[in-house]
């Protein structure tokens, strides 16, 4: 049933995604190719580093 004339109803009514989109990787060969906590920037301080001996897990 409609209720309006907006062509944005119909996105409305739509049952929202808990999709989370995929998070991209470090580029090979940078310091901080396979670090878990990478997300688009290099860190201030390595959390690798932090962790001691983390940064052999791959």
């Amino acid at each position: 049933m409609r209720f309006t004339n907006s062509p944005y109803e119909r996105m409305m009514q739509e049952i929202p995604r808990n999709e989370r989109p995929e998070l991209p990787k470090a580029p090979a060969g940078s310091p901080c190719h396979g670090c878990p906590y990478w997300r688009g920037i290099g860190c201030v301080t390595c959390y690798r580093e932090l962790l001691g001996g983390a940064k052999d897990r791959r």
